[in-house]
């Protein structure tokens, strides 16, 4: 029995509505969908209507937090403060699609020099809030682990042990396959973090020049991430590295990838 579940991200589709970009999704045979935040404020529709139509469609929905210039350990405290806002606007319109879990980046140091002891507090005192607000609307939050890359310190196994030795019962962890790729090799990353912190994960293909490209397109060895991923997680897996203007041709080619090398 297959373990993984294929889902596709709606920003493949920003050009089109967020409705038109489920359809289209579950056309090229995928059974879930992950909505990001930036594509609903776009297309500006209603919320109980896109609800209807992923129950009819029957997608399993999961909503990517705002994250476009957002940054929730900021230094700037007018710039954490909005950022923590715009991301509980993105829980309160994910228990209103019935999504889950919800997608948030960790934030990132404000500048090269900044305190890194700071970013722990603030990160700490972030997820805090975000913790008690998923447990209001009854959500999971999956934090997800960046790639290697300047000023991003939620990155490495070791960033992961430090923020889930503290529990907290509605906050897990998102890994991304292309994010693990700039890190370490996928199973020896794996092998240092605690299969029960994962509750949602992110595929795309690497590249030296985009961290997300389509599958087959880039250097990572797709099957083997994949390979190492199922011993570890059980769920969905969610595609994304669009590509502006071609989401009906990337999301056939990623489809047509994944049905030749035996995973969907």
């Amino acid at each position: 029995m297959k373990v993984l579940r294929f889902g596709c991200s709606s920003w493949f589709f920003q050009e089109y509505s967020v409705e038109e970009a489920l359809r289209t999704i579950k056309q090229y045979g995928f059974n879930a969908a992950e909505i990001w935040m930036e594509h609903l404020w776009k297309s500006s529709e209603s919320l109980q209507r896109i609800k209807s139509l992923a129950e009819d469609l029957d997608l399993a929905v999961s909503l990517h937090a705002a994250s476009y210039d957002v940054n929730i350990t900021s230094a700037n405290p007018g710039i954490r403060k909005e950022s923590l806002r715009q991301v509980q606007d993105s829980l309160l319109a994910a228990s209103r699609l019935g999504a889950d879990p919800v997608v948030v980046h960790a934030g990132r140091l404000s500048s090269n020099r900044g305190d890194m002891e700071e970013y722990w507090q603030l990160l700490d005192e972030a997820c805090d809030l975000l913790e008690n607000a998923a447990a209001a609307r009854g959500l999971t939050i999956g934090i997800e682990a960046m790639e290697k890359r300047s000023k991003e310190r939620f990155v490495t196994p070791e960033d992961i042990q430090r923020l889930m030795s503290r529990e907290r019962k509605h906050l897990g962890l998102t890994v991304d396959l292309s994010h693990i790729q700039t890190v370490s090799d996928h199973e020896g990353f794996f092998s240092r973090i605690d299969d029960t912190w994962i509750i949602h994960a992110h595929l795309s293909d690497y590249s030296t020049e985009v961290t997300h490209v389509p599958l087959g397109r880039g250097l990572m060895d797709v099957d083997q991430a994949l390979q190492v991923l199922e011993k570890h997680y059980r769920g969905t897996v969610i595609l994304e590295g669009f590509v502006r203007g071609q989401g009906p041709e990337i999301t056939a080619a990623n489809r047509d990838y994944l049905l030749a090398h035996g995973w969907m």
